[in-house]
């Protein structure tokens, strides 16, 4: 009797896998026999190699979205309560994901990757910077400060940052390494 076709999430889940498996590297003979799928089944549902691979950084991204998006951070805080709450968010979301690891401590393996995941980091910025306004209209940030600017740099030093928290060995725990994260932040911030 034939096995019944795996779908796009089950394709992804095994993709995922491999990738975790290889070190980061995609061989698509490897997932075909992972998975026991001809390499059609892949272009049908991606289109491309580039296409399953820019799925899966897309599942990322929008996974930590999720994690740190205001709605999970505490609604009765203040401007440093609630971006100390999502710093801790955003550090275990990378410390959870098997592939947190691989994405941010290598060059994405494609070109095209390239650009989704700058994509995804300008969009990170953006949204910080869109924050740090908050923080300055409330008074909680200093005025002076380049809202687009700190919104990069922000984002800049905390992936820079989970990368190195990662690779440490032994690894941190996830509230150390958050905190290690939060009191740059702050520094950058100017917080008092």
């Amino acid at each position: 009797m034939a096995r019944a076709p795996l779908g796009r999430q089950q394709l992804l889940d095994a993709a995922r896998d491999e990738l975790v498996h290889a070190g980061g590297t995609l061989e698509l003979s490897a997932l075909t026999r992972r998975t026991g799928l001809s390499t059609g089944a892949l272009y049908h549902h991606f289109g491309s190699k580039v296409g399953l691979l820019a799925a899966i950084w897309d599942d990322f991204y929008e996974g930590l979205s999720r994690a740190t998006a205001d709605d999970r951070l505490p609604a009765d805080g203040d401007w440093a309560t609630r971006e100390h709450e999502r710093t801790h968010r955003f550090v275990a979301y990378h410390f959870d994901h098997p592939l947190a690891a691989l994405l941010v401590n290598r060059v994405a393996p494609d070109p095209g990757l390239t650009e989704v995941e700058a994509n995804y980091i300008r969009n990170l910025a953006d949204a910080a910077a869109t924050n740090i306004r908050r923080g300055q209209a409330t008074g909680e940030i200093p005025a002076d400060l380049d809202p687009d600017s700190a919104g990069a740099f922000v984002i800049g030093g905390l992936r820079h940052g989970i990368g190195q928290q990662l690779r440490a060995d032994p690894r941190p725990t996830v509230d150390v390494a958050a905190e290690r994260l939060w009191r740059l932040t702050a520094a950058a911030l100017r917080l008092a």
